[in-house]
């Protein structure tokens, strides 16, 4: 019984977003404190780290998807979980030592393997799902991640509840690394390989043809010559970067406690974030793919436009001496604006990389092909987090940064509005030899709906 339920394409995405949560999830968590937890004079050096982790995510990203379809989803899950409790045990080096060499060291390694387990899990959420299903997929990858970080965040927040000291103590590294070493083996013992993942109906998803690795790197290089995809990099480039900015202001301008608060209510809207697009993208009372992915991205418009504008105002009212940081509590005056614009940030976070994958994903089903892509919008998602994290590792004002990342995120939207509107259609059934197209007829019904 248990082996049918794993043979299930919904159940093998569930349990990519259990890895991915307690991977990278519990990274967000320790991230979201700011500072790596540290106190707000470590801020410049784990941007450094970031900085170096997210270039080498850039560089993976290249030939990630390859990998993925040559070795499958197990082996490279598995790979993909080891970077992160070897990153936060750098961090608890560090703060004993303050020694820079392990956490950049970390971050590296860290580059290679976390874009690794992105693209398996987004080459599962893309090609286990049918087309009505795919916002649902991705969301729930999305929303699984921001569980586990919201109870990594409600553990240091619960340890930092009455903090003296301004950064979390060693045992919340101790937990966060227990809990990112145990991803390895949920892979281990639940990923079963494409070939063997039924439909409700018991159709396959796809025919595995094997093609080599070169063959592969030759079929990846083709995605370039594809201009819908090169129309889409500057979105895919700005996806993740409101994570950056978030997590520098609270670590740079309240106390740890309050930045605990703040990681754990940022976490909850990431939750909240990723139900609401799901349903937004798979709404099945509009009928036309497009319509829901324009209708979705006007939304996220609003919001994107709100969350800068109102950030950009409360850093004005609230200028910064990088020397002499205010440490807010939540009993001071300004937290309570920022408390909600770590809302909005929260939302954001989600909803911009949800429909940027989404837009992405419309335009095949064939599993390969999708793999690439996934790779593709992961690697250059990261040259986009590395850019941020080097705008905050530089030295310049969260001002500057704020206009930096608000510019690329507004182009973003347009380019993904264009996308959406001129190559986003009702089908790809039936247009692909290696997809085998669902026999749910209601559903097919719905998915060749003309737009």
């Amino acid at each position: 019984m248990l082996t049918t339920i794993c043979h299930s394409p919904l159940v093998q995405n569930v349990l990519a977003g259990i890895i991915i949560g307690l991977g990278p999830g519990m990274y967000y968590s320790i991230t979201l404190l700011g500072a790596g937890g540290g106190p707000a004079n470590y801020t410049q050096m784990v941007n450094l780290a970031n900085s170096v982790l997210y270039a080498v995510w850039f560089v993976v990203g290249w030939f990630s998807g390859s990998v993925v379809t040559t070795f499958g989803p197990k082996l490279t899950l598995m790979f993909g979980t080891l970077g992160y409790p070897i990153y936060v045990g750098s961090l608890w080096y560090f703060t004993n030592s303050a020694r820079e060499w392990f956490p950049i060291a970390s971050g590296a390694f860290l580059g290679l393997t976390a874009n690794i387990i992105w693209t398996a899990a987004g080459y599962i959420s893309f090609s286990y799902s049918t087309e009505g299903q795919r916002g649902s997929f991705i969301s729930m990858q999305w929303g699984l991640l921001s569980v586990f970080s919201l109870l990594g965040s409600i553990v240091a927040f619960g340890i930092n509840f009455n903090a003296s000291v301004v950064q979390v103590p060693i045992s919340v590294y101790i937990v966060f690394l227990v809990v990112m070493a145990s991803a390895f083996f949920v892979a281990l013992f639940t990923i079963i390989p494409p070939s063997q993942v039924r439909r409700r109906d018991g159709t396959p998803l796809a025919h595995y043809p094997h093609e080599g690795f070169w063959q592969e790197l030759k079929n990846q290089r083709r995605l370039f010559q594809d201009w819908r995809i090169l129309v889409l990099f500057i979105p895919m480039f700005a996806s993740e970067v409101p994570f950056i900015v978030i997590s520098s202001c609270n670590s740079l301008y309240f106390n740890i406690r309050t930045r605990s608060l703040n990681s754990v209510m940022f976490n909850f809207m990431q939750v909240v974030g990723a139900i609401w697009i799901g349903l937004m993208l798979d709404n099945k009372k509009i009928r036309s793919r497009r319509t829901r992915g324009l209708i979705t991205l006007a939304a996220v418009a609003l919001l994107v436009v709100a969350g800068w504008a109102g950030l950009t105002a409360w850093l004005y009212q609230n200028p910064l001496n990088p020397l002499d940081p205010p440490l807010f509590d939540w009993k001071d005056g300004p937290f309570g604006g920022f408390f909600v614009l770590n809302l909005i940030f929260g939302v954001m976070m989600v909803v911009y990389q949800v429909i940027v994958q989404w837009i992405i994903s419309t335009f095949t089903n064939d599993p390969e092909q999708l793999a690439r892509l996934a790779g593709l919008v992961k690697g250059v998602l990261a040259g986009g987090v590395a850019a941020a994290f080097g705008t905050e590792a530089a030295g310049l004002t969260q001002l500057n940064v704020i206009a930096y990342n608000f510019t690329v995120q507004a182009v973003g939207l347009v380019l993904m509005g264009f996308i959406a509107w001129k190559c986003v259609n009702a089908t790809n059934y039936h247009k692909e030899e290696n997809v085998i197209p669902p026999k749910d007829e209601a559903e097919r019904r719905e998915e060749k709906v003309d737009i």
